[in-house]
């Protein structure tokens, strides 16, 4: 019954095994031979249940990072004059990780302990895993931080806030122009209703290139990576105003605005100014009265107080309260919150109109009245940020880019006015 080729031999003198030991080692071994094809695929299986799981962490750590970066963009408003603190480390996340590539880290921070740890932050931020990866196309500005910059933009600017936004996709968008507006009338019971038929025009609204290049200060370190986003963003939102509120208030149509033009020119080509009278050259000469027939000029619709408001120069405010008489001692009214009231018309502040001075300033805007609700502010896409190693290569030195796409205007002409001072 034993099969003498399945017995071991005896070891140092031991006992032969039984036949019971015998018959339970040949069915262990039958057994073993019947598994053997299950047994010979568990190293395949343990790789593939190793390579999964691997898998399933990558992503699950993406999954947490986008719950993070969304909840931390949705609970945490934007505060004042700022962007949120998401936005900031994208922004210097994308700078620093643009010296690595560069190979100016060094320049940023001396310490190679803050340097790997910006290096790691930067990365972490971005998601980018080499620095061979970031190009600018890799890593634009999230459309979500492109619209911080953009409501940055409208704490510092006026047009921007006042204006009314219209997207331009490729070539030329046209929004509707009003003209003629027939009124509405009675009609009797059963009577057809009259047909009325206003004049519309169109608008047009096509892409305008501004912005400019900044050299960015030499020193960062861990602690101050939030500032320098905020940095970035603030001094980006307050030039993209400076520049936006120029062309929408002055561009003349000439070569330095792109044939754009402005509500200034806009009231000059209509007949929608009030010009002081000759010799009357100085911004001192300007009275109350000029400012009140200043509202002559629009349409009674611009004259809703919610819509229309005074635009001057800052610089004015040392002067209207001498507008105040006896008869009339509210007509000009400063307010706690740093604004102010003129005749019942908010004041907006704005320095691209002609400061108040003794000296001449012929032919210049002083003031304009109006509703900035019908200009139209045409926007394509939203604001960029970029940063190159190439701009300023001769001097070692590292660039950021800022861009913007914008054009103006008006959606009916007689929205606003300008008061000007006299030509002479």
């Amino acid at each position: 019954m034993n099969n003498p080729t399945l017995q071991a031999p005896p070891a140092n003198g031991a006992a032969n095994p039984t036949d019971e030991q015998a018959n339970e080692f040949q069915s262990l071994l039958a057994e073993m031979q019947g598994n053997w094809t299950e047994i010979k695929e568990l190293p395949a299986a343990c790789r593939s249940l190793q390579e999964e799981t691997s898998q399933l962490r990558e992503h699950l750590g993406d999954v947490r990072r986008r719950v993070a970066a969304r909840t931390g963009s949705v609970s945490r408003p934007r505060a004042a004059d700022s962007v949120t603190d998401e936005c900031a480390k994208h922004l210097a996340a994308q700078f620093v990780l643009h010296c690595d590539k560069s190979d100016k880290l060094g320049a940023l921070c001396s310490l190679p302990a803050q340097r790997e740890t910006l290096l790691a932050f930067a990365r972490n931020t971005l998601n980018v895993a080499t620095r061979a990866a970031l190009t600018t196309g890799d890593i634009p500005l999230p459309s979500e931080y492109g619209s911080e910059v953009r409501e940055l933009i409208s704490d510092f600017g006026v047009v921007r806030r006042r204006m009314s936004l219209y997207p331009i996709g490729m070539g030329t968008a046209r929004p509707a122009r009003m003209g003629a507006r027939p009124a509405f009338g009675s009609v009797a019971m059963s009577a057809a209703l009259p047909e009325k038929s206003p004049t519309l025009t169109f608008a047009s609204l096509e892409s305008h290139k501004i912005g400019g290049v900044v050299r960015l200060p030499r020193e960062i370190d861990e602690q101050s990576i939030v500032a320098m986003g905020q940095f970035l963003a603030r001094y980006g939102a307050v030039e993209f105003a400076r520049a936006e509120d120029a062309w929408g208030f002055l561009g003349d149509g000439g070569v330095n605005y792109e044939n754009v033009k402005g509500i200034v020119q806009i009231a000059r080509e209509n007949s929608k100014t009030v010009v002081l009278a000759s010799t009357k050259t100085k911004p001192s000469d300007a009275t109350l009265a000029d400012f009140r027939a200043l509202r002559r000029q629009v349409n009674k619709a611009a004259l809703n107080g919610r819509l229309s408001a005074y635009y001057l120069d800052s610089t004015w405010e040392t002067q209207l309260p001498s507008f105040k008489t006896t008869a009339e001692p509210n007509v000009y009214q400063r307010l706690p919150d740093g604004s102010a009231i003129l005749d019942g018309y908010p004041i907006v502040w704005t320095d691209v109109m002609t400061p108040y001075g003794t000296s001449a300033a012929a032919d210049q805007p002083l003031a304009v009245f109006g509703a900035l609700s019908f200009w139209w502010l045409g926007e394509h896409g939203t604001p960029r940020i970029d940063t190159s190693e190439h701009v300023w290569f001769a001097n070692d030195q590292l660039a950021v880019r800022f861009i913007e796409e914008i054009d103006f205007d008006y959606a009916a002409s007689d929205a606003t006015a300008a008061l000007l001072t006299a030509a002479s």
